[in-house]
């Protein structure tokens, strides 16, 4: 019996030392001559990096809606907006006594002219006190302002019934 037992051990020393001998040549392989795997993919540079960027501020009337200045209100409405009133306007995921700009009421009247007002001034009770709502006056600047209530006129079912002339009146003299 003693013979079998020299018989395993050395065949158990075979194998081990072969396949360690085995990983080292694999190991070596792989590190110094397998260049990987191509599997085709390439990454591209989508064409939107080459174009230019948007600017917001050179914007003469920003009170006049266009793709641009609705694209650059989803951004600020989104940085600045959307934790209170939710991502889309409708509440979800915000703050539940804030407005919903989908549907419901103006509480402090219809129409972009006073939407403006709010953002500057924020809103106060009775007592003059600020609300929840607080004003944007020092963190945006007049056209973001504009550029976020053109953004939340493509979100509300409650339009603004301002006529163009108006808004831009009252733009002209809006701090």
């Amino acid at each position: 019996m003693a013979e079998n037992q020299d018989f395993h051990n050395k065949s158990g020393m075979y194998l081990f030392l072969g396949s360690m001998v085995f990983v080292t040549v694999f190991f070596i392989y792989m590190v110094t001559l397998n260049k990987g795997v191509d599997l085709g993919e390439k990454i591209e540079i989508p064409a939107s990096a080459d174009a230019p960027v948007y600017n917001l501020s050179a914007e003469k009337e920003p009170w006049v809606s266009s793709p641009d200045i609705v694209k650059a209100g989803a951004k600020l409405y989104k940085q600045n907006c959307a934790t209170c009133h939710g991502e889309k306007g409708d509440l979800v995921g915000g703050v539940p006594t804030a407005r919903n700009f989908v549907e419901g009421k103006w509480t402090q009247g219809d129409g972009i002219v006073n939407h403006f007002k709010v953002l500057q001034n924020g809103i106060k009770d009775a007592k003059g006190n600020q609300t929840a709502m607080v004003s944007f006056s020092a963190q945006l600047k007049p056209y973001e302002r504009w550029a976020i209530l053109n953004f939340i006129e493509t979100l509300t079912n409650n339009k603004s019934k301002d006529k163009p002339e108006d808004i831009a009146k009252f733009a002209q003299t809006a701090p």
